[in-house]
């Protein structure tokens, strides 16, 4: 990787250079939002409509749904695994399941805990939006809840929930080999406070399409935290997008696509801070959003695929309203235990057992290798259509 080019960076129209206390160049970027061009603007058109209609036609199969959880819980879990995959965090779909779950964590990949953190994260920061507005502190917290637990393991500069105390850098073990080094300690709240009134101001007269991608490359190019600014980053689309209305439910999500392109994903960033290539960022994100909404309405015909089989075969056998209650949990947790389904249905353990032992015979459930204290079960099916192939998850 070739190191950051001071040269490179002298005349760009995105920010400016200053020195950090170890005689290196940092990037600071501008305040938002840029200045496009005429010619800007038109080239952005279709993209624009092409994503704001992949979008549109998402929200109305989130519309048609009995329950939107049947859609937000498995897209939730898809992106907390690819979000982490794409920063070196990796666990399977089926170890955070069973996590979450409530499964011990010593046969599971390491990984799982932070991978659990992120989904946790997310869905804490999603709710907090019925109450307060989208800022900084709702990703402090966010961030407190990543990495939560687990910032020790990553060093003594990591603190959950804080903006960086020392300068950090991208893409090297050390800074003199970086491709790209950020705001310095001393610019980042500043930097931070512009893009919160950005956030908040009044006169928006962008897409919010186009917002969430100057967003994403402001809060990228800022890195405030120590650790875990891809992963936040990659929250702060959906809670903007979310935020702003155009998305009725927490149902789009970026990361499976950009874990596909992430070179590209990487490149046009770089090239804004580089050359002020706003077009091609914003291009490509939008690009990114079509094709996160097709993924996603993929995925929601594959579930609603699954529930239509589920229930058609506990019908057709005359089995009762409890083990489609249980189909509803299974939808939320493709995982479960004996205790859940008791507490989700309001019945004895005993009576839930005799439930789950139904739809292990109706092929619904599989009991869990390894798993005990409590033993676990878990809709295959559902997995499956969670990942997109036919192949165990």
């Amino acid at each position: 990787m070739i190191p950051m080019n001071k040269a490179d960076f002298e005349h760009s129209p995105s920010g400016s250079l200053v020195p950090t206390e170890r005689g290196q160049w940092a990037f600071v970027p501008n305040p938002l939002p840029p200045l496009l061009d005429e010619r800007a603007k038109a080239a952005l058109t279709r993209p624009l409509a092409d994503a704001s209609a992949a979008v549109g036609e998402l929200n109305g199969i989130g519309r048609l749904l009995p329950d939107p959880y049947l859609l937000i819980r498995p897209l939730q879990a898809q992106e907390a695994l690819t979000s982490s995959s794409m920063e070196g965090t990796y666990t399977s779909l089926s170890d955070l399941l069973l996590l979450e779950a409530g499964a011990t964590e010593e046969n599971r990949a390491p990984d799982t805990r932070e991978v659990l953190n992120y989904r946790v994260a997310l869905t804490e920061a999603i709710a907090s939006l019925n109450e307060l507005p989208l800022s900084l502190r709702t990703l402090r917290d966010a961030h407190r809840r990543l990495l939560g637990g687990v910032a020790r393991h990553r060093g003594a500069s990591v603190q959950a929930g804080e903006f960086k105390r020392n300068q950090n850098f991208i893409g090297a073990y050390e800074i003199e080999k970086a491709r790209f080094v950020p705001p310095p300690p001393t610019e980042t709240l500043s930097c931070l406070d512009a893009m919160e009134r950005f956030i908040h101001r009044e006169d928006r007269d962008a897409h919010a399409l186009i917002d969430a991608a100057l967003l994403h490359y402001q809060f990228e190019t800022i890195h405030p935290f120590a650790d875990g600014n891809g992963r936040v980053g990659r929250m702060l689309i959906v809670l903007h997008l979310f935020q702003s209305g155009l998305i009725r439910h927490p149902i789009l999500y970026l990361s499976p696509t950009l874990e596909g392109r992430k070179d590209e994903y990487i490149d046009r960033m770089y090239e804004v801070s580089r050359s002020g290539d706003w077009l091609g960022w914003i291009s490509f994100f939008l690009s990114a959003v079509a094709d996160a909404a097709r993924q996603a309405i993929d995925t929601a015909d594959r579930l609603r695929d699954v529930e239509r089989n589920y229930r058609a075969a506990l019908q057709q056998a005359g089995r009762s309203a409890n083990l489609l209650g249980i189909v509803d949990l299974l939808f939320r947790t493709p995982a479960v235990s004996i205790p859940q389904v008791a507490e989700h249905l309001g019945v004895t353990y005993r009576a839930a057992q005799m439930n789950v032992q139904s739809l292990i015979g109706a092929g619904v459930l599989q009991e869990y290798p390894g798993t005990s204290n409590p033993r676990l079960y878990v809709a295959q099916d559902i997995l499956k259509a969670i990942s997109g192939d036919a192949s165990d998850a």
